[in-house]
């Protein structure tokens, strides 16, 4: 099996888990008043906490303080969020024809409009998650690390998301599922529905966007961003999209490692497209 999969990771993460550990004692009331000096009511902070607003970049750089790290990370974190937020909000009225306002600065945001990347996250982490070679491993295994990959969702609610994730993935004909035991059978998840379909557009537009924060304005050594130009007869398109796919997928069949514990989950991301 591969390693753990470390959780999705947003700003409303880091201001939760910077509180909380500190101990017990910091409710989010005193957080907000003893050690950020009350820049924030504590009922904003627990909007922002929850997903259901987004702080100012002045609060941001108040906690990388607290953390004693460089507010540039934790910014980045924030700019992501907001990206994606904007992105699937306008997207979902392309697809799906919605008439939602758009938000004006401090205004309440869709949690969905963010989750749907997680969701569809969960399913690319999911797919990552079983074995390579179609051996079959068991379901409550494979379940608690698509778990782990989830992030802001209650004990309650997490049983019932990761179901609904095995669910998606046995009628896409992703996964095989018999006796207990799990296999994958396909690589690629396919969206169906105007909400899958936005879904998995709202997680490769969380991709790019963290990919081009991290090289620009982080220089993460670890993230490759690279644009190739070429020109090709147009009846040739589609078979040089299919050797690319072929190369692609041999390099990443070279480099998966199952059984390696200090092994990083990595999100590679292909698009070729006409201008």
């Amino acid at each position: 099996m591969a390693a753990s999969l470390p959780p999705l990771k947003g700003i409303k993460d880091v201001f939760y888990e910077t509180r909380v550990l500190m101990g017990r004692a910091y409710t989010i009331r005193r957080f907000a008043t003893e050690i950020l000096k009350g820049a924030i009511d504590p009922v904003m902070l627990g909007y922002i906490e929850k997903g259901q607003r987004f702080p100012n970049d002045e609060l941001v750089r108040q906690l990388a303080d607290i953390r004693n790290e460089d507010p540039t990370a934790l910014l980045s974190l924030l700019w992501r969020d907001r990206m994606i937020y904007a992105f699937a909000r306008e997207l979902r009225r392309v697809i799906v024809a919605g008439d939602a306002p758009p938000s004006s600065e401090g205004a309440e945001i869709d949690a969905n409009a963010i989750g749907e990347a997680a969701f569809a996250m969960t399913v690319s982490r999911a797919i990552a998650a079983l074995p390579d070679d179609g051996g079959w491993v068991n379901v409550s295994t494979w379940k608690q690390r698509v778990k782990q990959g989830l992030s802001g969702l209650s004990d309650k609610d997490a049983p019932q998301f990761t179901s609904d994730t095995v669910a998606l993935l046995e009628a896409q004909g992703l996964v095989e599922v018999k006796a207990k035991k799990v296999r994958r059978i396909g690589r690629h998840y396919v969206p169906s529905t105007p909400e899958q379909r936005r879904s998995l557009a709202v997680e490769f537009f969380g991709i790019f966007t963290k990919g081009l924060l991290d090289k620009v304005v982080l220089d993460e050594q670890g993230t490759y961003v690279r644009n190739h130009y070429l020109q090709i007869p147009e009846a040739r398109v589609q078979e040089f999209q299919r050797k690319l796919d072929e190369a692609v997928r041999a390099v990443v069949e070279e480099y998966a490692a199952e059984d390696d514990q200090t092994a990083k989950f990595l999100n590679v991301l292909m698009t070729s497209t006409l201008q």
